[in-house]
């Protein structure tokens, strides 16, 4: 998981910025931890509000039945943009999955063969909106997904993709 200087989105780090502007911002995001935990770390809230863009991406290899250990892992430093690769699932299927406090704003599933598929969750406090980019989509050989993020200090892109090892390279 990296650090995007919102105020430079080219300069990623390993730690938060000191950022002044974007406190105000930030101080509006709310993490709600799961019901089932007791008791939650004081730090719970920290990778919500620090100055920094969180974006978390995993090649998951199949999503089903994964989602409560990433959120459990995720509850001292949850990031704002979560991004899967192979999830695994039809579309029907990707819809029904269930993170707390994320919304599934861009997807990409296979139809014609197994496995591989792209999504991008973005936390419910944050305002995004989907890319269409389905038109350039190509089961194996570029799966890709993108959406729109509406920060305090401008708009930004993410894109998510992935290519079969046995994809058409030249395509990608």
């Amino acid at each position: 998981m990296g650090n995007l200087n919102i105020n430079n989105p080219n300069i990623i780090s390993d730690r938060p910025s000191s950022l002044q502007h974007y406190t105000e911002a930030a101080n509006q995001l709310d993490f709600k931890p799961d019901r089932n935990h007791d008791q939650v770390n004081s730090d719970s809230t920290r990778g919500l509000l620090q100055k920094d863009l969180l974006i978390f991406h995993q090649n998951i290899r199949g999503l089903n039945g994964k989602t409560e250990e990433i959120m459990n892992n995720m509850l001292t430093n949850p990031p704002h943009v979560l991004c899967f690769t192979e999830h695994h699932l039809e579309s029907y299927q990707l819809d029904c999955v269930s993170l707390r406090n994320y919304s599934l704003v861009a997807k990409f599933c296979r139809t014609t063969y197994r496995y591989g598929g792209v999504c991008i969750y973005v936390h419910e406090s944050l305002q995004a909106s989907n890319i269409e980019v389905l038109k350039f989509c190509k089961e194996k050989d570029l799966e890709v997904c993108s959406v729109r993020l509406y920060l305090p200090t401008g708009t930004i892109g993410i894109v998510n993709l992935y290519r079969s090892p046995l994809g058409n390279f030249d395509y990608f």
